[in-house]
């Protein structure tokens, strides 16, 4: 079952957050799993990023930015010169951040990095899942950070998620 909040036009409503410039609303860097066994889950982990940025947008008021649901397409993670272009553009990103989310239900390599460059940089951290939390606390704690900036968030299960919609119907396309 599809749901409520990911209505058939959900990416195209995601759009319209990058082209009106709220300067009120606070800026997140969505840290989420990308890397994949496969290229079918490596795909769904580029769209998952995209559901996290707009359930950000619509349930948390945030503008929510995941370079790894796009980037993908325009660079390669097999081609080293470009995966370290996509890193670096990363890294940016999330300076530019007031707030790290730490979405799905569990913390990859790539999540690891970000996860202490946040605790680097004191931000505040909302994780959704209770074990990836406990995770993301002493990553906080080895880097150096406080482990009070990491918070858990329980009123958004869907954040938790790692698939937080059920309609993947772009995989029988590919």
């Amino acid at each position: 079952m599809k749901s409520m909040l990911f209505t058939d036009n959900w990416e195209r409503s995601l759009e319209f957050q990058f082209v009106i410039n709220d300067r009120c609303r606070k800026k997140a860097y969505v840290c989420s799993p990308l890397g994949a066994a496969d290229r079918e889950q490596y795909l769904a982990n580029m769209h998952a990023a995209r559901a996290y940025m707009y359930l950000a947008s619509k349930q948390l008021g945030i503008a929510a930015r995941a370079p790894h649901a796009y980037l993908p397409m325009l660079l390669s993670d097999d081609v080293p010169a470009e995966r370290g272009l996509a890193l670096e553009f990363g890294r940016r990103l999330l300076e530019q951040s007031e707030l790290l989310l730490v979405c799905g239900d569990y913390i990859s390599s790539g999540m690891k990095g970000e996860i202490r460059r946040a605790a680097e940089l004191r931000m505040g951290i909302r994780v959704f899942d209770e074990n990836v939390f406990i995770a993301v606390r002493k990553l906080v704690t080895q880097a150096g950070g406080d482990k009070t900036s990491v918070v858990l968030d329980r009123k958004h299960p869907l954040l938790a998620c790692r698939y937080p919609m059920e309609d993947w119907s772009y995989r029988e396309a590919g």
